[in-house]
């Protein structure tokens, strides 16, 4: 009787592997060869795809839409010629700055007051009324006030970035370290820690791969309401190189701006990832 259900049950999974192998939706293994392949194909699609759409609106509208090439001479150029006061490489750099500075002020608080909303009820119940309240007002709602109360310099520029990053930590914080295994916490109970060396030496690392998630978001959303910011009260940056081409009408510096924006967002996220994976390498080795 046991044999027979096995091999019935071994029959089944044939079966279900043919068909799955059949199915439209089967996925047969691949290289990292092919994977980057796709990667540039649709890059090459891109570029292409712009290409196309500068030659037809420049033939009704001379100069609308930079051509890729016409992009490219002009970063090159953007990148040792100043223009607005610096280089391409030092409006990235003073934009980076301010974002650096308020996207560390919103880990700082973020991440300990989310751990505290996940683990210790009395505290949420009493502080999330305000936090709610105040995390769906946009970050741009918060640029006419920060300009008049700190002028348009950095420190009005990084309160943006603070105010656009700080919820994501916050919540995503308070979710990772809200979903730590109880039996996990009773154990530690047990083995004689308090509640202050439960927060730092088992939540904390447990919900640190939910706290980098969040941090991921918080990066992006900072660094986009950066440069909102920089396109109404900058004076230097990314967003203000981009507001300064629009004045001179130079479309090719706004795109070059945007070429800048999307490669440094890339790289402050390959950032993000690649410490996560370094700090949480204990979940590889558990597994």
């Amino acid at each position: 009787m046991g044999e027979g259900a096995l091999i019935v049950t071994t029959a089944d999974a044939d079966v279900v592997a043919t068909r799955t192998k059949s199915s439209r939706w089967y996925k047969p293994d691949r290289d990292g060869w092919f994977d980057t392949g796709l990667g540039v194909t649709s890059v090459v699609a891109l570029f292409v795809v712009w290409a196309v759409a500068a030659i037809i609106t420049n033939h009704n509208h001379p100069g609308l839409v930079p051509t890729p090439v016409k992009v490219a001479k002009s970063f090159a150029d953007l990148s040792t010629n100043s223009f607005a006061g610096h280089t391409l490489f030092g409006h990235v750099l003073s934009s980076l700055g301010r974002w650096g500075l308020g996207f560390v002020f919103a880990i700082v608080l973020g991440v300990p007051l989310g751990i505290i909303f996940g683990s210790i009820t009395l505290v949420r119940e009493a502080v999330s009324p305000i936090f709610e309240f105040l995390r769906y007002i946009p970050p741009f709602a918060w640029i006419p006030p920060a300009v008049l109360w700190f002028g348009s310099g950095q420190t009005s520029q990084a309160l943006i970035v603070f105010i656009a990053a700080f919820p994501a930590i916050v919540i995503s914080t308070q979710v990772a370290a809200a979903n730590v295994d109880p039996a996990l916490l009773r154990a530690s109970r047990t083995l004689g820690a308090g509640h202050l060396r439960r927060l730092g030496q088992v939540i904390t690392p447990i919900a640190l791969p939910g706290v980098f998630a969040g941090v991921r978001v918080a990066a992006s959303n900072g660094w986009m309401a950066l440069i909102a910011a920089e396109l109404i009260g900058g004076r230097v940056g990314v967003g203000f190189l981009i507001a300064q081409g629009e004045d001179y009408g130079a479309t090719d510096i706004v795109m070059v701006g945007m070429v800048a924006i999307a490669i440094t967002a890339a790289i402050l996220d390959l950032i993000v990832i690649a410490l996560s994976k370094r700090l949480t390498r204990w979940r590889k080795r558990a597994a």
